[in-house]
């Protein structure tokens, strides 16, 4: 890993994607973050949000020796990384898959600032809104990763609605939740569920999204013990959870969580073994329709499609500014989209960028690609992590990019 003062130097038919696209070249945007300059995606964790309350994602990695940042100056350009802070990085002890590490807003002041579980506790370090922190803080002794059954055994949400991001720990027979208090720390845990044993979940599949009435965080599970099926608990008002329910009529299959009908809710969005897509709409009381065939692409395919060694796991993001999430994958030869119908379905896939596909030297074990706005227009644009470096292509707003 480069010190700050070297970076300083660097300065439902099934749809077929068209089979000519365009031939565009992904901007370069900036000499940090990749693999030539020592970044590893199974050492070093590499995130977009907007840690200066600009409404652009910036660039935050947590690397070898620390956290370094780049702040989006607009028009998919960044200014230079810097080191920021001398913590959450590998040489000091923090693994991948073992300690999560999160930007985001603690503190309710719109800057994102730094949460990490390691195995003593949970740490944090304030953002000040310039692309820099505040000192390390321990804020919480008893909600670490150690000990937890699964890696997703911490994570965040808005438990009580006051615009700050709270802790959620899951071990067995319990949920605790640590509301944030302001500042960069966090209350005494309290219990929130006892629903949750190790012998009738699975712990690796638990997720914290709005899929009920109101717009408080839902925990999303899957239950293994009696049968295979994925089970919702809605969030009371007072902070605690009831009894689980079933959460979709037939399970078959673990689904990822997406806003795509615009209602604000989080539906359901299953990318299949074969070729196609499966969603199932939030109908707001903590359960979503049965799966259908939202599009005829972005599946696995039983191994030659997405989510193998060479094409990543499609992403969901609103590429095209209407508050509903579409369908974005990376397939060898570039980038194929599929926009949001806003009724659980999405119009044809269609290639819209050559770049960031494995034909262009884009590879799932070196190259992260991530979604989000960096330019501040509402669209999220794609960010690539490349071996010389950031490379951005800027959405058009009709869910192609430029």
């Amino acid at each position: 890993m480069l010190s700050a003062a070297a970076l300083a130097l660097v300065g439902v038919v099934p749809a077929v994607p068209a089979a000519a696209g365009p031939a565009q070249d992904a901007t370069y945007a900036l000499g940090a973050f990749g693999y030539d300059q020592g970044w590893r995606t199974e050492k070093h964790v590499r995130v977009l949000a907007d840690v200066t309350r600009d409404g652009k994602a910036d660039v935050v990695g947590f690397g070898e020796d620390g956290v370094y940042t780049s702040v989006a100056l607009g028009g998919g350009k960044f200014g230079p990384a810097k080191y920021v802070l001398a913590g959450y990085g590998h040489s000091s002890g923090w693994r991948i898959g073992k300690h999560p590490r999160w930007v985001a807003d603690i503190t309710g002041d719109g800057f994102a600032d730094l949460v990490g579980a390691g195995p003593d506790g949970v740490w944090t370090a304030v953002g000040r809104g310039d692309g820099s922190f505040g000192p390390l803080r321990f804020a919480s002794g008893v909600m670490g990763s150690n000990g937890r059954p699964g890696p997703l055994g911490i994570q965040l949400g808005d438990a009580n609605l006051d615009g700050r991001m709270d802790l959620y720990a899951f071990s067995d027979g319990r949920v605790d939740i640590a509301l944030a208090s302001g500042g960069g720390g966090f209350a005494v845990p309290y219990l929130a569920s006892a629903e949750f044993t190790a012998d009738r979940y699975d712990f690796n599949q638990f997720k914290v999204a709005n899929i009920g009435g109101d717009a408080r965080p839902d925990i999303l599970s899957v239950r293994y013990n009696p049968g295979f099926t994925p089970m919702s608990t809605l969030g009371r008002a007072d902070g605690t959870y009831g009894a689980s329910q079933p959460s979709v009529p037939s399970a078959d299959g673990v689904f990822q969580v997406g806003d795509i009908t615009g209602d604000g809710y989080a539906d359901a969005v299953r990318f299949g073994s074969d070729a196609n897509t499966y969603t199932g709409r939030a109908v707001g009381t903590g359960t979503f329709t049965a799966f259908g065939v939202g599009v005829g692409d972005f599946g696995y395919n039983y191994g030659y499609g997405y989510g193998t060694s060479s094409q990543p796991s499609p992403s969901l993001a609103d590429i095209t500014r209407d508050k509903r999430a579409d369908v974005v994958g990376f397939g060898s030869a570039g980038v194929v989209s599929a926009v949001s119908r806003g009724d659980g379905t999405f119009g044809p896939s269609r290639k819209v960028f050559a770049d960031f596909g494995a034909d262009r030297g884009w590879s799932v074990a070196q190259n992260p690609r991530l979604l989000a706005d960096v330019t501040g227009d509402g669209a999220a644009d794609v960010v690539g992590f490349g071996n010389k470096g950031v490379f951005v292509a800027v959405a058009d707003g009709a869910g192609g990019l430029a």
